[in-house]
């Protein structure tokens, strides 16, 4: 009992209250730049795949590209709740992530006599790059199953999946050098943008608080949250079943849309918590505790409540999500989903954004 006493004592005298400056530099350089440094190397490994694919077509090699297309979507999904910066001071989002494809130019690429190398892709429309431009050739349409088999590539399709892809370990490499490195090509002299949302004060022309940050963080989750719930969700599932509108989807092909949805709450779970993977926070909620703990620890076991909960919407059966809200069961599971994503971006609103910025 003496030794666990003196233990305990020890670390009572090492350990310190987390302060606001501390919880900022975490979340910027432990959550935001790993994700993104997570992302550019999925990207990488995307694109080895796909290279595979392209010069050995077999099922194998096409079932490992779709995979590496899923474990590449993932660190970009849990992204969302950050998207300021470089990824929109520099415009990476478009051609990262525009949706919807435009098929039928693609369509129209694809029966041309073009090279279809990566300067030739690079100056299509955002609609023909990126993440579903990928999915698309990979998946194909995934109406009946999120597989599209390997013998059904053309040799067009894996060149531009070779361009495609690797204009996407472009992009993705650009927004992880852009936080850790240079916030501006055009400005040499401007460090990662890491440093800047770091080391808020009055010099700092982008925050000139502490408290300035934290808002920047919380805002970031708030917008997260009302675009999965009344964007992302809700534009395709219409009022009624009659008005829902499958091809707003995002993901479909892949049957990817309710893990996208999941990853995009798991990114506001990130800021929140300050955990990313297996490591700790500090995080937002370290500011809320001070306050409020109750409110602390009931918004961190909301954001985990939505996540499970939709891991429910299809019950027992896998179901991609454009079917789902076409079906009355799954749609009261959808509806009571945005419910709770809705009240948790007011509580976010109306009750944690006062209390960073106080």
């Amino acid at each position: 009992m003496k030794f666990l006493w003196i233990a305990a004592l020890l670390v009572g005298l090492n350990s310190h209250a987390v302060t606001p400056e501390e919880i900022v530099d975490h979340i910027a350089r432990k959550v935001i730049v790993q994700d993104y440094v997570d992302l550019a190397s999925r990207a990488a490994d995307l694109h080895a795949s796909i290279l595979t694919l392209k010069s050995s077509p077999t099922q194998e090699n096409m079932l490992k590209a779709q995979q590496a297309w899923r474990d590449c979507r993932q660190p970009w999904e849990t992204s969302e709740a950050f998207l300021y910066g470089p990824v929109s001071s520099l415009g990476l989002d478009p051609s990262i992530d525009t949706w919807p494809l435009n098929k039928i130019d693609l369509q129209a690429v694809l029966a041309s006599n073009r090279t279809l190398d990566l300067d030739f892709v690079r100056n299509l429309g955002a609609n023909l790059q990126g993440f579903h431009t990928v999915e698309y050739l990979l998946f194909g349409e995934g109406t009946s199953a999120q597989k599209k088999v390997a013998s059904e590539l053309t040799s067009k399709e894996l060149e531009y999946l070779d361009s495609t892809s690797a204009l996407l370990v472009e992009k993705t490499g650009q927004l992880a050098h852009a936080w850790t490195t240079n916030a501006d090509p055009d400005n040499p002299s401007l460090p990662g943008f890491v440093e800047i949302i770091s080391r808020p004060g009055p010099n700092n022309p982008f925050y000139p608080t502490t408290q300035a940050v934290l808002s920047e963080y919380v805002k970031g989750i708030i917008g997260i949250l009302d675009e999965v719930a009344n964007g992302k969700i809700a534009g395709p599932m219409g009022s009624t079943i009659g008005s829902a509108d499958p091809s707003l989807v995002e993901s479909p092909f892949s049957w990817n849309s309710v893990a996208d949805f999941s990853n995009n709450v798991r990114s506001a779970l990130y800021v929140y918590s300050g955990d990313y993977r297996a490591t700790p926070g500090p995080g937002i909620i370290d500011v809320v505790r001070d306050t409020d703990p109750e409110l602390a620890k009931n918004t961190e076991r909301a954001l985990r409540r939505i996540i499970f909960e939709m891991s429910r919407i299809g019950g027992d059966v896998e179901i991609p999500f454009r079917e789902a809200i076409v079906q009355p069961e799954p749609r009261k599971k959808i509806e009571h989903i945005i419910q709770l994503l809705n009240e948790l971006s007011a509580t976010f609103t109306n009750k944690i954004l006062p209390i960073v910025e106080g």
